[in-house]
């Protein structure tokens, strides 16, 4: 039985993208006369027979690449707001999303495959262990990417992320303003970039205030593969015996655990020592007292990095790619 032609192998022939393909056959405006005859002959010439609407196959597929977290990704704090914008905004431009999973890099090429040369473009979400890996094995590909929540030094790769080192910093310069002074900081794991790049801004706006970095202050991640982080990191400042009158988490993930060690420890907040967030989550404004944290616009990065990605569908070419910055804000409330 002779193999299925594909729909990158019809874009490939004609010179066009696969979203102008996936235009033509559904017969969606958009496309010049001669895109359209350049289009036909190659469907033509290779024999490209659509899959029937019956087989559940769908045109214009985004594969949305996410390493396996502990927890499904659609229940996480932050990324469940990412994906909702990642899927909204590409449902609104006509594709469908397609969530791969990955335990590493070299399970793509068998995901690329199943979707059989459907596959429009990839969103790369989040950092982790095998982020490089995965950078370089869709680029093998390809296909039309781009970076959300992480960033890389190659200049074909666009990306999308928060601008966290200026909204550290503000919360830092905010906290110092308050009049607190001995500010503790409880980091991240240091695989994330964007987890360091929040550290990067509250030392940054120490030095700017003259105030020198103490490092019995900075608590590092020792909660890998836990669910309640910033629990135990919380107990290791307390144990420690430094003075701190605040402590900013590198997440709001974060302050929730370190708010049920500081109640275990019957430690009030704000009163005793104040605490301050990042990412402003749904359960942020629930919490007793409710959580001063950063606002990070989730849905609407996720909305951003479609539109970057389907320009380049529509677009090809060798453009160099760009970092794009999203803005932070900081939302004040009563645990600082």
């Amino acid at each position: 039985m002779a193999q299925r032609i594909t729909l990158r192998e019809v874009a490939e022939a004609a010179n066009v993208s696969l979203t102008a393909v996936s235009f033509y056959l559904n017969n969606r405006p958009g496309l010049s006369d001669a895109t359209r005859a350049r289009i036909a002959e190659a469907v033509e010439r290779l024999g490209y027979v659509p899959r029937s609407s019956a087989s559940g196959a769908a045109l214009g597929f985004i594969g949305l690449v996410i390493e396996r977290l502990p927890l499904s990704p659609f229940a996480d704090m932050f990324y469940g707001d990412v994906i909702q914008g990642i899927e909204t905004q590409a449902r609104s431009l006509g594709y469908n999303v397609a969530l791969m999973t990955v335990e590493n890099s070299a399970s793509l090429p068998q995901l690329f495959e199943q979707h059989n040369g459907s596959l429009a473009g990839v969103v790369i979400l989040g950092g982790g262990d095998s982020s490089a890996e995965i950078v370089e094995s869709v680029l093998h590909e390809g296909l039309p990417s781009v970076l959300v929540d992480t960033d890389t030094n190659l200049s074909t790769m666009h990306s999308v992320m928060p601008d966290y080192v200026q909204g550290a910093y503000q919360a830092t310069r905010y906290l110092l303003g308050k009049g607190y002074q001995r500010i503790a900081f409880i980091q991240g794991s240091m695989k994330y970039r964007s987890l360091v790049e929040r550290f990067h801004g509250y030392t940054c706006a120490l030095v700017d205030a003259g105030i020198p970095i103490d490092k019995a202050l900075v608590q590092p991640s020792i909660s890998s593969g836990f669910p309640n982080k910033g629990y135990r990191e919380m107990k290791a400042l307390l144990e420690r015996g430094v003075t701190f009158d605040v402590v900013f988490c590198v997440t709001d993930r974060t302050a929730l655990g370190a708010l049920d060690a500081l109640r275990e420890a019957h430690i009030r907040v704000p009163d005793d020592i104040a605490l301050l967030g990042f990412d402003n989550v749904a359960q942020s404004s629930h919490t007793s007292p409710p959580l001063t944290t950063v606002d990070v616009y989730k849905r609407e990065m996720g909305a951003i990095a479609i539109d970057i990605l389907h320009r380049q569908i529509a677009s090809p070419g060798g453009r160099l790619a760009v970092k794009t910055l999203t803005p932070t804000r900081l939302v004040e409330r009563e645990s600082a």
